[in-house]
C-alpha cells in the first residue's frame, strides 16, 4: 500500500514536462507558477500543480516546492493536497520532504499570489 501511495504521489506531483506559467511574485521575491495542463475541474473546484521558487533557500535548505492544491472558486479558499520540497530551484535537486493529505482549508486574502492563482484557474471552464 505504501508503494502505491508513493507512486500515486509522484505521478501527481511530478509530471514529465511541466509548462510553468508565472502567476505572481511575492514581496520577498518568491515566484509562484502553475502548470495549466494539470488543471482539473469539478463543479466550482479546481486542482492544479503549482511551483513556488524561493528567492533564497528557506531555513531547511529548500529552494522550491511543488504543490498540488485544490481551490474552491465559490468559497475563495484552498487546501493543499500534497507538497514536495526540493533543494534546487524550480523543483530540481534532492527531495527533502513530501507531504500527502489535505491540510485543511485556508481562506484567500485579496492581493496575494494565491488570489492570482484562484482567479486564473477559476476562469477555466
Amino acid at each position: 500500500m505504501k508503494k502505491i501511495l508513493m507512486l500515486f504521489t509522484l505521478t501527481v506531483i511530478l509530471p514529465a514536462h511541466a509548462e510553468w506559467v508565472k502567476m505572481a511574485e511575492a514581496k520577498r521575491g518568491n515566484i509562484f507558477y502553475v502548470d495549466p495542463s494539470t488543471v482539473s475541474i469539478a463543479d466550482s473546484r479546481r486542482v492544479v500543480l503549482e511551483m513556488i521558487d524561493y528567492r533564497r533557500a528557506d531555513r531547511d535548505g529548500d529552494k522550491s516546492v511543488r504543490i498540488n492544491r485544490e481551490y474552491d472558486c465559490q468559497g475563495a479558499r484552498y487546501q493543499v493536497q500534497s507538497a514536495t520540497y526540493h533543494r534546487g530551484s524550480m523543483g530540481t535537486g534532492e527531495i527533502s520532504l513530501t507531504t500527502v493529505g489535505t491540510m485543511g482549508w485556508t481562506d484567500i486574502d485579496p492581493d496575494t499570489p494565491a488570489r492570482a492563482i484562484l482567479d486564473y484557474v477559476c476562469a477555466m471552464r
